[in-house]
């Protein structure tokens, strides 16, 4: 009986246990901004930029294209990168990531890769290349975007970036679909601070989770 009451007072002390950790743990020591334009909006809240997260996906058994949204569930925060055409010439700009996908698989493959290319009359011949990607790396994505608009998409998650931001740069995305970060994947060292970002608001966002879902509300 008594072991009994001990674990019934572990399990109403854990969330606020966790919660307790969770606040004065190294994921508050941390914000990270949000780019992008804003305005004010009620109440003195900041109304943040959104990113466009539908893209085309190429079917599988013909070049037909369908419009498909990044579903929160499966992508609650993603890493994107434009790609274009002439990128293909100049491996370096993923010479980053290429490090960590053949030597150090562990530490990516929870992070969602997204990669964007253009699309014209069909598969290109570096979407081939791409699609042999994904099938080695199952958390690596790729979609398309069409050729006449695909500057003006790539430019919209570039909006008021840092002078010193590429427009070929990774960008991090949150589960509002702001923009919490750019890097340039030819470096390791950029792509590491790409994994220890997303870690640190996947961590924030498990805490917001714990502590409403945990929320003691008055009875009405």
């Amino acid at each position: 009986m008594k072991n009994k009451k001990w674990l019934l007072l572990l399990i109403l002390a854990l969330p606020s246990t966790m919660w307790l950790i969770l606040e004065t743990s190294t994921i508050n020591s941390k914000k990270l901004p949000i780019y992008g334009p804003r305005k004010a909006g009620t109440a003195n809240d900041t109304i943040y930029y959104k990113v466009n997260d539908s893209f085309y996906s190429l079917s599988a058994t013909d070049s037909s294209e369908q419009l498909v949204t990044l579903e929160k569930e499966n992508y609650p925060l993603y890493a994107l990168m434009f790609i274009k055409d002439e990128y293909k010439k100049n491996d370096l700009r993923l010479a980053g990531l290429w490090e960590y996908l053949n030597y150090k698989k562990q530490k990516i493959e929870h992070i969602p890769i997204v990669l964007i290319t253009t699309s014209e009359n069909g598969r290109s011949q570096i979407q081939d290349e791409l699609k042999k990607l994904t099938e080695e790396n199952k958390n690596v994505h790729f979609f398309s975007w069409k050729k006449q608009s695909f500057d003006s998409l790539n430019n919209s998650y570039f909006l008021q970036k840092p002078y010193y931001i590429d427009h070929s740069f990774f960008v991090l995305v949150d589960v509002n679909r702001n923009i919490r970060g750019y890097y340039d994947g030819r470096y390791v060292a950029e792509i590491k601070r790409l994994i220890d970002e997303y870690q640190h608001m996947r961590l924030k966002e498990e805490k917001n989770k714990l502590i409403q879902n945990n929320e003691i509300k008055p009875n009405s």
